[in-house]
């Protein structure tokens, strides 16, 4: 799969006024404006992804190990195979080596995967052997080092490099949203629902019909979240890991998560099942929303362990906010964690304007494929991101846009008090406000949705030969993932524990990465899945995955956003406030569907 030449404008992914973030007051985002200098003695780590095998080789090997109808189906490498098959030569490693200890860099190792060797040096070599200025520069509110243009290299060894990275490193941000007003015990039918319809306050106008319209939900619990997916008692992932990538770690994640387990009649987390991991020391980035980053880890593990309670859990946490594509290639050449499941919740802003890091990216992520290594990355909470302040149009995130990762997608599901869904619905939601008597729709209309729609850089993987265009459509497929149809979790704030229903796509992230723990524990004997889209598509209409079509649904709410007075406010949804709306068959919203009755068995089968 190659990148394609178009290039458009990076979008920001701030979250636009109606979606309200789960911890704003606690964010320090650092004021537009002019760049710092860098020190010439600052030290900078740069990494060079190698030219190993032809890239059209290796990528033709990760698509056939991955289509359940090639004779190499499942046919995964070790890193030792991988290294051997597809590394960079020894005569190569050694001529970039050498080179880079001429130009003042000390070199830190090759990893596991053959391809990425890390360099160290000072400013003032990066400046001089790239040929770039580099500044401390604030992008999309966070202060980070930027070069001033693509990196050279001298002709001795630009043959030998297939990208450099490290610096102008990626913003990521955390993809998890609650709603902005928690609706406790009021008046006039003022209460959350514990299931869809309990509550609905009967003295608004009455949009839909009877059982389509509710009060938001207080928050799922386990048995709710198990339902959905139709898990039974034997359903656990015993045997399996669940490699959850995520920035900063806070230090109480574990009994808080435990605390919230006792409320949602969810076993315990042991602490010999539950690891944290980091390959890089403490960072001065500014401007990452620490607070968010530790809410989306207790999101991430607390889902995880929900569904797949017996599986060991390894956080791996990167040291900021741009250092998550970084964290991802560490895992994956790190032969110590055996990972064959990696959870993502989090997108690099836009669909990035850089070809050095989408080629580097993009080669680890095939290398996963080959290892085996199925990587599950949420599709965004924006829409089609055509709201974000200073978009250029429509984009779609990255990594969810790599066709070496299943992007998930998002659903507004309604669970009834069997603990099944009465419905699901694409996660797209607009907001209208009660006024003389009538919903009057909010401009812009956006509360939060699914991202979703056609990459701007990679070309249609083979596995998508029958969807329209010429790019790579994302999502996949879809989990829950509005926020007022949310998950309870629970995380602790300035020393405070507080509970929150939360969604976004980075509930339905660890979610489907957790289904596939179950489904190869269910299977044993080392059946790893892998790269999971291209068995989704060959298994389409089987059950593997049920259709989500659209639903006439709305939820009352007393507030959508810290901008707007209290009031009376409904949520359309899947209400179509920008260009994304689920229809039959695949759509930007919800893929393939949702996971269906087979979708555990057909996964490993």
């Amino acid at each position: 799969m190659r990148l394609a030449r178009t290039v458009l404008a990076v979008t920001s992914g701030a979250i636009i006024a109606l979606l309200v973030a789960v911890s704003p007051a606690h964010a320090t985002p650092i004021p537009p404006g002019g760049g710092g200098a860098v020190a010439p003695d600052q030290t900078i780590t740069v990494t060079l992804t190698l030219t190993g095998a032809d890239p059209s080789v290796v990528q033709a090997y990760a698509a056939a190990v991955a289509d359940p109808s090639s004779a190499n189906f499942g046919r995964h490498l070790t890193h030792q195979q991988l290294r051997d098959r597809f590394g960079a030569g020894r005569d190569r490693i050694a001529r970039v080596t050498a080179w880079a200890d001429r130009a003042g860099f000390a070199v830190r190792g090759l990893d596991d995967t053959g391809t990425r060797l890390t360099l160290t040096g000072t400013a003032r070599a990066a400046r001089a052997a790239f040929g770039v200025q580099l500044s401390m520069q604030t992008r999309h509110g966070v202060r980070a080092l930027t070069a001033s243009g693509p990196p050279r290299l001298p002709a001795t060894v630009a043959a030998d490099v297939q990208a450099v990275t490290g610096l102008t490193p990626p913003i990521a941000r955390p993809l998890s949203v609650r709603p902005a007003t928690n609706v406790r015990p009021l008046a006039d039918g003022q209460y959350c629902a514990t299931v869809w319809g309990e509550w609905n306050k009967g003295s608004v106008p009455q949009k839909y019909p009877a059982g389509r319209q509710s009060n938001p939900i207080c928050g799922y619990n386990g048995a709710q979240l198990r339902g959905i997916y139709g898990l039974g008692s034997g359903d656990r992932g015993a045997g399996q890991t669940i490699v959850i990538v995520g920035a900063y770690h806070q230090s109480s994640i574990l009994a808080d998560a435990n605390r919230t387990f006792a409320t949602n009649g969810v076993p315990q987390l042991p602490a010999d099942r539950f690891a944290v991991k980091s390959y890089a020391p403490t960072s001065t980035v500014e401007g990452c929303d620490v607070a968010n980053w530790n809410v989306e880890e207790a999101l991430d593990v607390q889902a995880a362990h929900t569904i797949a309670p017996d599986a060991r859990i390894v956080y791996v946490a990167a040291p900021d906010c741009t250092k998550l594509d970084t964290t991802v290639a560490n895992v994956i050449a790190d032969p110590s964690i055996d990972t064959t499941i990696i959870s993502a919740s989090w997108g690099i802003v836009g669909e990035p304007d850089n070809q050095n890091l989408l080629q580097a990216d993009n080669a680890i992520l095939a290398r996963a494929a080959i290892l085996g290594v199925g990587a599950y990355a949420a599709s965004g909470d924006t829409g089609d991101n055509s709201g974000v302040d200073g978009a250029a149009g429509r984009s779609v995130l990255f990594p969810a846009s790599s066709p070496w990762v299943t992007a998930v997608g998002g659903t507004s599901t309604g669970v009834g008090a069997n603990n099944k869904p009465v419905f699901q619905t694409g996660w797209e939601s607009a907001a209208s406000r009660l006024q003389g008597g009538t919903w009057q729709r909010l401009s812009p209309p956006l509360v939060g949705g699914a991202g979703g729609g056609a990459s701007s850089y990679f070309d249609k993987p083979s596995w998508q030969a029958n969807l329209p265009g010429t790019r790579r459509s994302v999502p996949d497929i879809a989990g829950l993932a509005d926020p007022y149809t949310g998950f309870l979790i629970g995380w602790s704030s300035g020393g405070q524990y507080r509970t929150s229903p939360i969604g976004g796509t980075s509930l339905a992230t660890p979610i489907l990465a957790s289904l596939a723990a179950v489904a190869q524990g269910r299977a044993g004997g080392g059946a790893d899945i892998g790269l999971a889209a291209p068995i989704l598509y060959a298994k389409a209409g089987t059950g593997a995955t049920t259709d989500v079509g659209h639903v006439d649904a709305g939820i009352w709410t007393p507030g959508i956003s810290t901008s707007l007075p209290t009031g009376d406010y409904l949520i359309d949804l899947d209400g179509a406030p920008q260009s994304l709306r689920t229809g039959p068959g695949y759509d930007h919203v919800t893929g393939l569907g949702t996971p269906g009755p087979n979708y555990l068995t057909a996964l490993v089968s």
